[in-house]
């Protein structure tokens, strides 16, 4: 897959690149999105930057907030969605549970 990639702390002119990564696997209870589109929002280039609530662990995709897309895989003992089920992700930092990988 591709991904908008940044390696280190930035502005996001300088520190973002188009970058070929393997596609991940859903895990146990996790499920795989085949993003169709994402949003662009200063909250994102403010992480990126440094300047949020929070700091990804780098390098890092962009994108950590939310996206729109279909289910590509679930892992085992996901329950409630079906593969090809059209999703919104709602990956805000602020909400309990396990970090997304980046939307970009």
């Amino acid at each position: 897959m591709r991904a908008l990639v940044a390696r280190e702390v930035g502005e996001p002119n300088d520190v973002l690149r188009l970058e070929s990564r393997p596609v991940p696997t859903a895990e146990a209870g996790q499920a795989l999105i085949r993003v169709k589109a994402t949003p662009t929002h200063a909250s994102d280039l403010h992480v990126l930057r440094g300047r949020y609530g929070f700091s990804p662990k780098f390098p890092t995709a962009g994108g950590h907030m939310e996206c729109v897309g279909c289910i590509e895989a679930l892992g085992s003992d996901t329950e409630g969605l079906k593969i090809g089920e059209r999703v919104v992700a709602l990956a805000i930092p602020a909400v309990p549970g396990p970090r997304v990988a980046g939307t970009w």
